[in-house]
């Protein structure tokens, strides 16, 4: 077993993956089961029930862009469970609105509902992903990847209540800081000991591992005794100045367009798949579920080949081909908008089974990928800063894309043009996005094979002497 983990490192980071798969529940759960009980029992319209869905995605957003005002990586494990037990509280009571009675009251309350769900989500997957990849640097890819693992009132309530019992297991097992649990860890050790003067020398096996540390010669310019000043200036630096620099780089632009429009059918498809397969196949929001079901499966199950294949440094090549294989899938879609005689309930689960596989070689190495574009351009701010930083921006350009999906496609454009015309202009934004992205790994030489370092770890007893 590598010296990175221990027993608590490992139990902190099955419940915090546990807490993950419930919040993918709570996902996962809202398209299929959502827009037939508000349009049918409660009498909302199609717009209303693209409103309250993009709601959740509106104060992911906001809160996601206040998050690098006050987060840091020594509060991540409190912003995550908070994050955690606001989204398990307010998941329990928006199932429990499915007795009450419908019209506005329904729609203010279940507004409400999403608005803390919204919050509870920024905080968990800003601080979530960049937090267990720390605990175990070597497995960062294979943790990211199980992170996507993931009648109307009782699903709410199961996953809801799963959370809550989780979070109090998470805040006994997570350690406060993953940096300062692996630094105990390796000190240990005879040979880190031996060592931790100059933690980073490039010996054989470190030209060998998936991960190489961050060396002495890396840090900024001026600083001295290795990588000691370069620490005690980063703990100077805001997160809210770090995201500045982080978002002044091209590079991060054009890479997270694709992952804007790849978000974009994720807020559609919660609004208008599940009314869709009701008018056109009458297809029930329980087994409108077996069709999501088709998608996030696989999905999953793929995310774990993607995750070992990014310790190996394949996540630049996963990534650009992921997006060329999204591209196609997503016009499979509107193939029965000039071709009515495939329509078919087969046809639709097929697809969205494609769309599952394709788009599950995208999530995992974005993180990795944004990471690096921002370390060959020159951030230095620290690695764990870092992590937080794209953990941050990635959750508000997902944000974004949902946002876009539900209200204007979702809300507005499907209800006029249908389903496949909403889907088509859907992948000839995919198709515009994947030019510039791909384009810009290999202009930019990043369409390569990458690996991902690991926070340094520090001689404290220096920075106590000095």
């Amino acid at each position: 077993m590598p010296s990175e983990l221990n027993c608590r490192v490992i139990l902190g980071i099955i419940i915090a993956l546990f807490l993950f798969v419930a919040e993918g529940i709570n996902y996962s759960q809202l398209a299929p089961f959502f827009p037939n009980e508000a349009e049918l029992r409660k009498d909302l319209s199609e717009f209303a029930v693209g409103v309250i869905n993009s709601v959740f995605d509106f104060a992911n957003l906001i809160f996601s862009a206040s998050l690098p005002l006050f987060a840091k990586p020594e509060l991540n494990k409190f912003l995550f469970v908070s994050g955690t037990s606001f989204g398990a509280v307010s998941n329990i009571c928006f199932g429990v609105l499915g007795n009450g009675p419908g019209g506005w009251w329904f729609a203010s309350m279940c507004f409400f509902c999403r608005v803390v769900m919204g919050m509870g989500a920024a905080m968990l997957w800003a601080t979530g992903v960049p937090m267990l990849t720390s605990m175990a640097p070597s497995y960062a890819g294979r943790i990211a990847s199980l992170i996507d693992l993931g009648g109307y009132m009782y699903p709410f309530l199961v996953s809801g209540s799963i959370e809550l019992v989780f979070v109090f297991i998470a805040m006994a097992c997570i350690p406060t800081s993953p940096a300062a649990s692996r630094r105990a860890t390796v000190l240990k050790d005879d040979e880190a000991i031996n060592n931790c003067d100059d933690y980073a020398l490039e010996d054989s096996d470190n030209e060998h591992s998936d991960v190489k540390l961050l060396n002495p010669k890396e840090a900024p310019s001026g600083s001295s005794s290795g990588g000691s000043s370069s620490s005690n200036s980063n703990d100077e630096d805001s997160t809210g100045e770090a995201f500045a620099k982080y978002l002044s780089y091209p590079g991060v632009w054009l890479v997270s367009l694709f992952f804007l429009t790849a978000s974009v059918p994720f807020g559609l498809f919660d609004v208008a798949l599940s009314p869709f397969l009701l008018d056109t196949f009458n297809i029930d929001g329980d087994t409108a579920g077996l069709y999501f079901l088709s998608m996030g499966a696989l999905y999953a199950i793929f995310t774990q080949f993607v995750g070992h294949a990014v310790d190996k440094g394949l996540g630049a090549y996963i990534f650009f081909w992921s997006c060329i294989a999204t591209v196609f899938v997503s016009f499979l879609f509107s193939v029965p908008w000039w071709f009515p005689a495939i329509e078919s309930k087969v046809y639709i689960g097929s697809i969205l089974a494609l769309d599952g596989i394709a788009l599950s070689g995208t999530f995992v190495p974005v993180y990795f990928l944004l990471q690096e574009i921002a370390r060959t351009s020159g951030f230095m701010y620290g690695e764990d800063r870092l992590q937080l930083v794209v953990g941050i921006w990635i959750n508000f350009v997902m944000s974004a894309g949902r946002i876009i999906g539900s209200c204007v496609f979702g809300g507005l454009i499907y209800p006029k043009i249908g389903f496949y015309e909403a889907s088509f202009i859907t992948s000839v934004l995919f198709l515009f996005s994947t030019i510039l992205s791909n384009g810009y790994l290999i202009s930019s030489h990043n369409y390569r094979r990458i690996y991902f370092k690991a926070p340094p770890i520090e001689d404290t007893s220096q920075r106590s002497d000095d």
